[in-house]
Protein backbone atom coordinates (compact mmCIF):
# COMPACT_ATOMS: atom_id res chain seq x y z
CA UNK A 1 0.00 0.00 0.00
CA UNK A 2 2.15 2.60 1.07
CA UNK A 3 4.99 1.28 -1.81
CA UNK A 4 1.39 2.50 -4.54
CA UNK A 5 1.09 5.59 -3.17
CA UNK A 6 4.96 6.13 -3.15
CA UNK A 7 4.51 5.37 -6.63
CA UNK A 8 1.92 7.86 -7.59
CA UNK A 9 2.94 10.79 -5.42
CA UNK A 10 6.69 9.99 -7.44
CA UNK A 11 4.70 10.09 -11.00
CA UNK A 12 2.10 13.17 -10.02
CA UNK A 13 5.04 15.08 -9.30
CA UNK A 14 6.29 14.22 -12.57
CA UNK A 15 3.57 15.30 -14.69
CA UNK A 16 3.15 18.51 -12.46
CA UNK A 17 6.39 19.50 -13.12
CA UNK A 18 6.82 18.59 -17.11
CA UNK A 19 3.59 20.85 -17.22
CA UNK A 20 4.81 23.11 -15.35
CA UNK A 21 8.65 23.32 -17.52
CA UNK A 22 6.15 22.77 -20.55
CA UNK A 23 3.91 26.43 -19.17
CA UNK A 24 7.10 28.19 -18.76
CA UNK A 25 8.65 28.05 -22.14
CA UNK A 26 6.11 30.31 -23.68
CA UNK A 27 5.14 32.22 -20.75
CA UNK A 28 8.14 33.40 -19.61
CA UNK A 29 9.40 35.77 -22.88
CA UNK A 30 6.05 37.76 -22.59
CA UNK A 31 6.61 37.64 -18.74
CA UNK A 32 9.68 39.62 -19.44
CA UNK A 33 7.81 42.00 -22.37
CA UNK A 34 5.05 42.41 -19.35
CA UNK A 35 7.99 43.42 -16.84
CA UNK A 36 10.02 45.41 -19.03
CA UNK A 37 7.20 47.51 -20.34
CA UNK A 38 6.02 47.78 -16.63
CA UNK A 39 9.59 49.13 -15.70
CA UNK A 40 9.59 51.65 -18.73
CA UNK A 41 6.27 52.76 -17.24
CA UNK A 42 7.70 52.97 -13.91
CA UNK A 43 10.88 55.05 -14.97
CA UNK A 44 8.49 57.62 -16.95
CA UNK A 45 6.82 58.00 -14.11
CA UNK A 46 9.91 58.91 -11.73
CA UNK A 47 10.69 61.24 -14.51
CA UNK A 48 7.12 62.79 -14.59
CA UNK A 49 7.55 63.28 -10.84
CA UNK A 50 10.98 64.70 -11.54
CA UNK A 51 9.77 67.53 -14.73
CA UNK A 52 11.78 65.74 -17.20
CA UNK A 53 9.12 65.55 -19.90
CA UNK A 54 10.68 64.73 -22.76
CA UNK A 55 12.17 61.49 -21.50
CA UNK A 56 8.74 60.55 -19.78
CA UNK A 57 7.45 60.90 -22.86
CA UNK A 58 10.18 58.68 -24.93
CA UNK A 59 9.63 55.90 -22.31
CA UNK A 60 6.24 56.24 -22.72
CA UNK A 61 6.42 56.05 -26.64
CA UNK A 62 8.75 53.17 -25.99
CA UNK A 63 5.74 51.27 -23.86
CA UNK A 64 3.02 52.11 -26.47
CA UNK A 65 4.78 50.97 -29.41
CA UNK A 66 5.80 47.25 -28.17
CA UNK A 67 3.04 44.41 -27.45
CA UNK A 68 -0.11 45.46 -25.77
CA UNK A 69 -0.28 44.72 -21.80
CA UNK A 70 -3.65 45.35 -20.70
CA UNK A 71 -3.10 47.55 -17.14
CA UNK A 72 0.14 48.81 -18.44
CA UNK A 73 -0.48 50.51 -21.91
CA UNK A 74 -3.47 51.59 -21.33
CA UNK A 75 -2.12 53.53 -18.95
CA UNK A 76 0.80 54.91 -21.10
CA UNK A 77 -1.43 55.33 -23.87
CA UNK A 78 -3.73 57.85 -21.23
CA UNK A 79 -0.15 59.82 -19.74
CA UNK A 80 1.30 60.09 -23.64
CA UNK A 81 -2.16 61.60 -24.32
CA UNK A 82 -1.30 64.27 -22.20
CA UNK A 83 1.76 65.08 -22.63
CA UNK A 84 1.06 65.17 -26.37
CA UNK A 85 -1.43 68.13 -25.61
CA UNK A 86 1.25 70.27 -24.62
CA UNK A 87 2.22 70.86 -28.08
CA UNK A 88 2.06 73.71 -29.50
CA UNK A 89 0.70 73.13 -32.92
CA UNK A 90 -2.77 71.17 -33.78
CA UNK A 91 -0.60 68.15 -34.30
CA UNK A 92 -0.26 67.50 -30.54
CA UNK A 93 -4.51 67.67 -30.09
CA UNK A 94 -4.63 65.18 -33.07
CA UNK A 95 -1.77 63.04 -31.62
CA UNK A 96 -3.73 63.21 -27.90
CA UNK A 97 -7.40 62.40 -30.24
CA UNK A 98 -5.52 59.09 -31.99
CA UNK A 99 -3.89 57.74 -28.68
CA UNK A 100 -7.45 58.27 -26.83
CA UNK A 101 -9.23 56.99 -29.90
CA UNK A 102 -6.79 53.73 -29.33
CA UNK A 103 -7.24 53.86 -25.66
CA UNK A 104 -10.91 53.24 -25.75
CA UNK A 105 -10.96 50.79 -29.14
CA UNK A 106 -8.23 48.76 -27.78
CA UNK A 107 -9.05 49.12 -23.56
CA UNK A 108 -12.83 49.89 -23.29
CA UNK A 109 -12.93 48.61 -19.92
CA UNK A 110 -10.04 50.12 -18.50
CA UNK A 111 -9.94 52.89 -15.59
CA UNK A 112 -7.78 54.72 -17.99
CA UNK A 113 -10.75 54.93 -20.87
CA UNK A 114 -13.31 56.23 -18.19
CA UNK A 115 -10.54 58.84 -16.45
CA UNK A 116 -10.40 59.82 -19.99
CA UNK A 117 -14.03 59.88 -21.18
CA UNK A 118 -14.45 63.64 -20.59
CA UNK A 119 -11.05 65.17 -21.94
CA UNK A 120 -11.88 62.60 -25.00
CA UNK A 121 -15.01 64.22 -25.52
CA UNK A 122 -13.57 67.41 -24.93
CA UNK A 123 -11.06 67.00 -27.92
CA UNK A 124 -13.43 66.06 -30.40
CA UNK A 125 -14.95 69.33 -29.94
CA UNK A 126 -12.33 71.36 -30.09
CA UNK A 127 -11.23 69.73 -33.51
CA UNK A 128 -14.41 70.72 -34.55
CA UNK A 129 -14.16 73.57 -33.49
CA UNK A 130 -10.78 74.25 -35.01
CA UNK A 131 -11.86 72.69 -38.60
CA UNK A 132 -14.80 75.17 -38.22
CA UNK A 133 -12.33 78.30 -37.57
CA UNK A 134 -9.87 77.13 -40.55
CA UNK A 135 -12.90 77.07 -42.86
CA UNK A 136 -14.17 80.48 -41.50
CA UNK A 137 -10.83 81.73 -42.16
CA UNK A 138 -10.04 80.36 -45.44
CA UNK A 139 -13.57 82.09 -46.03
CA UNK A 140 -12.74 84.81 -44.75
CA UNK A 141 -9.32 84.75 -46.72
CA UNK A 142 -11.15 84.96 -50.15
CA UNK A 143 -13.50 87.40 -49.48
CA UNK A 144 -10.84 89.66 -48.78
CA UNK A 145 -9.27 88.77 -51.97
CA UNK A 146 -12.17 89.76 -53.50
CA UNK A 147 -12.98 92.60 -51.83
CA UNK A 148 -8.91 93.89 -52.78
CA UNK A 149 -9.34 93.07 -56.58
CA UNK A 150 -12.96 95.49 -56.53
CA UNK A 151 -11.30 98.09 -55.02
CA UNK A 152 -8.58 97.89 -57.37
CA UNK A 153 -11.08 97.83 -60.25
CA UNK A 154 -13.01 101.10 -58.57
CA UNK A 155 -9.33 103.11 -58.35
CA UNK A 156 -8.78 101.98 -61.82
CA UNK A 157 -12.10 103.00 -63.00
CA UNK A 158 -11.96 106.30 -60.86
CA UNK A 159 -8.54 107.34 -62.83
CA UNK A 160 -10.68 106.48 -66.10
CA UNK A 161 -13.20 108.49 -64.70
CA UNK A 162 -10.84 111.47 -64.08
CA UNK A 163 -9.10 111.24 -66.69
CA UNK A 164 -12.37 111.48 -68.78
CA UNK A 165 -13.18 114.97 -66.88
CA UNK A 166 -9.55 116.30 -67.76
CA UNK A 167 -10.11 116.07 -71.53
Amino acid sequence: MLFKQCIFIGVLATALMTAGCAGLTGGMSRYFALSQQGRDLGAALDQLRSGNEQTAHDLLGKVVDAEPVSGVTDEALFRLALLSLKEDNSKGLLRAQALLDRLSDKYPDSIWTRQSAQLHTYLRKRQRELKNLKDQNLSLSRDNREMRQSLERLKQLDLELEQRINR
